[in-house]
């Protein structure tokens, strides 16, 4: 009953053509009389009983191929394909359908027939199944292979008739052994019966064709999700916003349920009918209780829509299902850490990641959360929780895993001053990041490095190591920024005659007792070099203040906080490549200000020669550091790493900064020249060259590169550290 083949039996559009004919007719199955119903209701039962299988067929194979906004298909009530409350909802108000339902879908075999092996529980699944009141069974919401119905027992307990969901197995898919093998078990593989269990719906039998279970009043996750980001952001659903609030509250309560998912099954007195494994832990199969806003989980085990047991293409869902289960692997254990991964980049982003890779709105805002992620989604099982592996690797603990969880949030709230929604910004829209030479580097690194101390005393810690080594250079950076900054303001002011106030100056030239000089610096002069002289050493303070500008806001936007140190020592060549990057992207910390301090303290002939120096030095860290990047990506994919994309062009940042080392060579081969000649005394135009040096230090570099091209490149630096992490857990 599937399109393609409908359509090849009986004629292209067949099927479309046979609904729309049985639509009309069912329905006017109300408009007859009482006598005309009755005389009718056996035909309409199962002709109705077939339109409703050829619609559910229909909506569950447009979900799978037919793009539509997240989450609107499974609004109860909601199709693509159909008026689903005009149509489903009142077929199955009609008792004569129901009956129907009750006859076809039977435990029992049919008069004269004996079944042919009967199953374990098949007692209780006929004795559940009479108790039914088949006549208020109502339409609850459309599955991938089934229909949910909504009903109530017809005796009362205790004063109350417990309300139960009804998930029939669509006709075709009963036909398939492994399905109906898996729903016949369901009720005594998954039953929670004299457990304590809150987040696991009670199961009160299953049968070949279907699951009857509690009916819990909710909403799914897809809905919920799906309905914030239309109030944040109109529908866009764009992966710029990061909601550090949501991640928090839906994950602690999905870490919860993984929790007594685990803890259920290793109490479980029959050993290996549980195994703690959901392996179908999608947005969809999660129902946020409407009386206490717990999770539930439903639909436990493989969804064989995804091991290709059942022809066609799969559902948005799938991206949240572990590739071994799709891949219909015996051995699943690791396969809820994959979802569990998914799931926190759904709630964090509003939408989940289909490719396996992080989004980058984590490695630009969030990097230790991108890390924690990182650990979850690897496409290889054995690769999950190589970083963080709460006790035995073999053995883990979502308990624990959740204090890592909480650990890693707590620092990235620190490192965020207690913001909630996280965004960035790339390209023009950076400019605001220019009032910022230093990129609020230094203070993050300490605010990280606060936490990180607190979260160490009390145990929770397992944080990037080299923590105490990045807050050193940071800070290092910042104040040689400072005072280069200051110095050159100080010698231009003086070689203007102008005095700023600065109590400090005229305290120590009155103690030196030499009012026009400093101490100890103004003697480090080399001969010819005279202090003031605004016209002669312009140029020299016009470049060394753009360097001193833009130097520290290119280490602190690209290098601060990371070190390629972490991908350690067993890596072989990738490991000395790493150390290489370690060096000169120190380098870059203090070399271009002390420079420049050289130039304004000791000789202003230099500054050409300088200038050239630290494009030279600039080049060579562009050099070194894409080779440590371009390394590690090759290892990663050499390794099998999947949260590092295949292509490069999927890796934001990487072909941007491939670029930057040859253009970055070129204005280094031509500084270098000119500025040779100029200190030679070839050529004489130091003005133009000094007003061309700075432009391009203060335009380019500055405002173009690191402004509004740095948070790009970053997020491909991040990667790249995050990766060797890895590839070193693995060397």
């Amino acid at each position: 009953m599937d399109q393609r083949s409908f359509d090849g039996r009986f004629g292209i559009g067949s099927r479309e053509a046979t609904i729309d004919t049985l639509v009309p007719w069912c329905l006017g199955y109300r408009e007859l009389d009482d006598r005309q119903q009755e005389t009718a209701a056996a035909p309409f039962g199962f002709v109705a009983l077939f339109l409703l299988t050829l619609l559910s067929l229909t909506e569950s194979e447009a979900r799978r191929s037919v793009p539509h906004p997240s989450g609107m298909a499974d609004r109860s009530g909601w199709a693509l394909t159909h008026d689903c409350d005009g149509v489903c909802g009142v077929l199955i108000g009609q008792a004569a359908l129901a009956e129907t339902i009750g006859e076809v879908y039977s435990p029992q075999p049919p008069p004269g027939q004996r079944r042919a092996a009967p199953s374990a529980g098949l007692g209780s699944a006929v004795q559940e199944w009479q108790a039914m009141e088949w006549r208020g069974l109502r339409f609850h919401r459309h599955g991938s292979t089934s229909i949910i119905l909504r009903g109530s027992t017809a005796r009362s307990v205790h004063g109350i008739r417990p309300s139960f969901a009804l998930k029939l197995i669509l006709y075709p898919f009963t036909r398939i052994q492994t399905i109906a093998h898996a729903t016949r078990e369901y009720a005594e593989k998954y039953d929670t019966s004299g457990t304590s269990a809150r987040h696991l719906v009670h199961i009160w039998a299953s049968f070949d064709s279907w699951i009857l279970m509690d009916f819990v009043a909710g909403r799914t996750l897809t809905e919920i999700i799906h309905e914030e980001s239309v109030q944040e952001d109109g529908g866009a659903g764009t992966e710029r916003s990061l909601r550090l609030d949501r991640l928090r509250s839906k994950g602690l309560l999905l870490f919860e349920a993984l929790e007594e998912l685990q803890r259920i099954a290793r109490e479980d007195p029959q050993a290996n009918r549980f195994q703690g494994v959901h392996a179908d832990l999608s947005p969809s199969n999660i129902i946020v209780a409407d009386a206490d806003g717990a999770f539930k989980l439903i639909d436990l085990g493989r969804n064989y829509l995804y091991t290709h047991a059942i022809t066609g293409t799969t559902s948005a869902d799938a991206a949240f299902i572990a590739p071994e289960v799709r891949a219909g692997d015996h051995d699943i254990a690791r396969a809820d850490l994959y979802s569990l991964g998914q799931l926190l980049i759904f709630f964090g982003c509003g939408r989940g990641s289909a490719d396996g890779i992080v989004p980058d709105i984590f490695y630009v805002r969030a990097m230790l959360l991108a890390r924690f992620l990182e650990d979850l989604i690897d496409a290889s099982p054995a690769r999950r929780l190589l970083i963080f592996t709460p006790g035995d690797a073999s053995d883990f603990s979502f308990a624990r895993l959740k204090d890592s969880f909480l650990a890693e949030l707590e620092m990235v709230q620190a490192a965020e001053e207690g913001t909630t929604e996280l965004r960035t910004e790339t390209g023009w829209r950076a400019l605001r990041e220019l009032v910022r030479p230093l990129a609020g580097a230094p203070g993050r690194e300490w605010r990280l490095w606060r936490m990180r101390r607190q979260q160490g005393v009390r145990g929770a810690a397992n944080g990037m190591p080299f923590t105490n080594w990045l807050l050193a250079w940071s800070f290092l950076a910042a104040v040689i920024w400072a005072i280069t900054n200051a110095t050159v303001i100080t010698w231009l002011l003086r070689d203007l005659n102008l005095s700023w106030g600065n109590h400090l100056v005229d305290l120590a030239q009155h103690v030196s007792h030499r009012p026009g000089e400093l101490p100890i610096v103004d003697r480090w002069r080399h001969g010819g070099y005279t202090v003031p002289d605004w016209r002669a050493n312009l140029p020299e303070r016009m470049v060394g203040l753009s360097y001193a500008i833009a130097a520290p806001k290119y280490y602190e936007m690209l290098f601060s906080g990371l070190t390629p140190l972490v991908l350690g020592r067993r890596a072989g060549r990738t490991s000395r490549l790493a150390l290489g990057a370690e060096t000169i992207m120190r380098i870059m910390a203090v070399a271009p200000c002390t420079l420049v301090m050289t130039a304004t303290l000791v000789d202003v002939r230099w500054w050409p020669i300088n200038s050239a120096i630290g494009q030279c030095i600039t080049a060579v860290s562009n050099y070194l550091t894409l080779a440590f990047i371009q390394a590690v990506v090759a290892r990663s994919r050499q390794l099998g790493l999947s949260t590092v994309a295949r292509d490069d062009t999927k890796i934001t940042g990487l072909l941007s900064f491939s670029q930057w080392a040859p253009t970055s060579l070129f204005y280094a081969v031509i500084v270098l020249t000119i500025g040779s000649f100029l200190y030679a005394g070839v050529l004489h135009d130091e003005w133009v060259y000094a007003l061309a040096v700075t432009a391009t230090n203060i335009f380019l570099f500055y405002v173009i590169k690191c402004g509004i091209g740095g948070p790009t490149v970053r997020i491909t630096m991040v990667r790249a550290c995050l990766a060797a992490e890895r590839v070193g857990r693995c060397a």
